[in-house]
């Protein structure tokens, strides 16, 4: 009885890091990774998605829908960095850029 030792890429262990990002590696998942799920009925069997969001879309392995869904995790915790530590209180003020009064404002004062 022959048997490969080299499994399919989708039968491989879940990877730590692909493509220079660090996934996002769950037990609980049948695919290893969080915010991933398999449906093998699709051309693209593995889907990523944000808990809440719409979907990141359909991918041909497990690890592909992993980077995505890390790239998304990512990218939303710079928009919140970003947003939840402006400086000085302006968010509500209208018309935006003012960065060049804003300085000018404080120099003066």
């Amino acid at each position: 009885a022959a048997s490969s030792h080299a499994p399919r890429a989708e039968e491989e262990a879940p990877m730590a890091e692909a493509e220079g990002v660090r996934l996002h590696l769950s037990s609980a998942a049948a695919t290893g990774y969080k915010g991933v799920a398999k449906n093998p009925s699709n051309r693209l069997p593995y889907h990523a998605r944000l808990s809440g969001k719409p979907s990141l879309g359909s991918f041909g392995t497990a690890v592909e829908a992993a980077v995505a869904y890390a790239r998304a995790v990512g990218q939303e915790k710079a928009e919140a960095s970003r947003g939840g530590k402006k400086r000085g209180g302006k968010e509500r003020s209208g018309g935006g850029g003012g960065g060049a009064s804003a300085a000018a404002a404080s120099e003066g004062g």
